[in-house]
This record gives C-alpha cells, structure tokens and sequence, in this order.
C-alpha cells in the first residue's frame, strides 16, 4: 500500500470516528434540550406559569421524570393501554394523589351502626307478611 493510500484511509478513519463520537456526544446532549423544550412547550399549552426559576427547575425535572416514566411504561408490549402527557405532568404522584384523591365515603353516607336483631331466639321456618300487613294484595 503507498503512503498516500494510507494516508487517505488514516483520514477516512479518522472522519468516521469523528463523526460517530460526535453523534454519541449529541444524541447524550438532545434529550435535555428536548425535554426542556417540551417542558415549554407543556408550559404554553396548559398556561402554566411559575412563582420563579427555582420552582420552574424543580417542576421542569418533575416533568422530565415523569416523561421518561410514560415513555418507559409505553414500551411495555403487554400493556392495553397507553400513559400520555396531561395538566398534571409537573406533580409528583404524592401532590397528585393529596390534591386529586380526595373521595372519602363517610362524608358522602350518613355513618350507621352494624344492624342487629334483638331478642332472636327462636325463627320460624317460614312468614305470611300478608297476615303481618307488610304486602298487600291487588286484585
């Protein structure tokens, strides 16, 4: 092989591993520009506005955490359904469930004591409440 063939291969490889470590260094700096890019555009779609750029931070990897959460969940093949981005992608499950979670039976039914009988000692097979006047008969 001449110098110049080798030199041009060097070069080629060169080229290629250039570009291949290049690749590998931009694919692992996308996903934060993209997340927070999504993270805006979420922001703009559901009016979403912060108090300052601390809360925006932290809300920004709660939603990040999230996104990779769902993204994770979606690639489940055995899954009949499918997570997606809502209003509430900034809030950790914890803040979700206190503010979304709220049902509490007792304060929709009137609280009762467990029914019993009283003085049950002796039950006949059978009752005619015809006779009782519980049920009428129409003729």
């Amino acid at each position: 092989m001449t110098s110049t063939n080798q030199t041009a291969l060097s070069f080629l490889v060169l080229i290629f591993f250039s570009a291949t470590l290049l690749s590998h260094t931009t694919s692992r700096l996308l996903p934060e520009t993209s997340s927070y890019e999504s993270h805006e555009q979420w922001m703009a779609r559901y009016g979403r506005v912060y108090k300052d750029a601390d809360e925006k931070e932290q809300r920004s990897k709660i939603f990040q955490e999230n996104v990779r959460y769902i993204e994770s969940s979606n690639s489940l093949m055995n899954k009949a359904y499918k997570l997606a981005v809502n209003e509430f992608a900034d809030l950790t499950n914890q803040e979700f469930t206190s503010t979304r979670n709220r049902f509490k039976a007792h304060e929709c039914f009137p609280s009762t004591s467990a029914f019993r009988y009283e003085n049950v000692t002796v039950v006949p097979s059978s009752m005619d409440w015809r006779k009782k006047g519980a049920v009428t008969l129409e003729t």
